[in-house]
């Protein structure tokens, strides 16, 4: 992963120029007539999934370009990763396991259907009622993407061990945390939203890992799409007007650790 060049941060509406096309409530992709495709360069050795894909509109569980992660690694049924992060998660978690940590997988693949439901919950929740709408989506930011920004969609992020951060400070959370920040590299998996008081977007979450050799691409497809033609911002899911004042692309897509950005 060292060595990657940094990816420049473009507007929202180049992440969103494919995103539109039709979809089931699930994410799952359709051909909606008024889907726009985005040519984005090949990069050699890796496939760059068509950009309504990297948003969400993905069916893991009927889709070949994933796999499975099996039952007793997770936290519970269901769970799919792109097939190659699979199988480097699989390595990781059994060498992990011959060390006596457990790796157990929280959350993986994402549809946008499924990131939709996470925000409508906590965007509606009574916590958040009183504020004004910016604040709302800034405080719901702190942790949980919007829908179509998520990394959980591309199918190479998985969240590990606890959501919690005070579990990762003692005991087996923080065995289990520095076991993944010497170990983690050496299968591909980088710390994304890492502690440092200068970067932006999301609080630190020592749980959740990327698996950098597909991830790194998808993120530079991502910054440097282009726009064939003037597209909606955000759709389908509350407060999806406030994409562009909060930077989602700049500051939250793009808020990550040098070694999730390739730089």
């Amino acid at each position: 992963m060292r060595g990657w060049r940094a990816l420049p941060a473009l507007g929202w509406c180049a992440l969103m120029a494919c995103s539109q096309g039709g979809g089931t409530e699930d994410g799952t992709p359709t051909s909606g007539g008024d889907t726009v495709e985005v040519a984005i360069d090949a990069l050699p050795g890796v496939n760059i999934p068509p950009l309504r894909e990297l948003m969400g509109r993905v069916a893991p569980a009927q889709d070949s370009a994933f796999a499975p992660i099996p039952a007793a690694l997770c936290s519970r049924d269901g769970m799919h990763l792109r097939r190659e992060a699979r199988d480097a998660f699989l390595r990781m978690h059994g060498a992990a396991a011959a060390e006596g940590i457990s790796l157990t997988a929280l959350s993986a693949t994402r549809t946008f259907g499924h990131q939709v439901s996470i925000w409508n919950r906590k965007w509606n929740g009574a916590q958040r009622m009183g504020m004004a709408p910016v604040d709302r989506a800034l405080d719901i930011l702190r942790f949980s993407s919007m829908p179509g920004s998520s990394r959980h969609h591309w199918g190479t992020d998985v969240d590990m061990h606890s959501l919690e951060p005070g579990d990762f400070e003692q005991g087996e959370g923080a065995r289990t945390l520095a076991w993944l920040r010497t170990h983690a590299e050496d299968f591909g998996f980088v710390e994304v939203y890492t502690p440092e008081s200068d970067r932006p977007g999301y609080q630190p979450e020592a749980w959740h890992w990327s698996y950098a050799p597909l991830s790194v691409p998808f993120l530079k497809a991502l910054n440097e799409a282009s726009i064939e033609e003037k597209r909606a911002v955000f759709e389908g899911f509350d407060g999806a007007f406030l994409a562009d004042s909060v930077d989602i692309l700049g500051r939250y897509v793009n808020g990550v650790s040098d070694e999730a950005a390739g730089r």
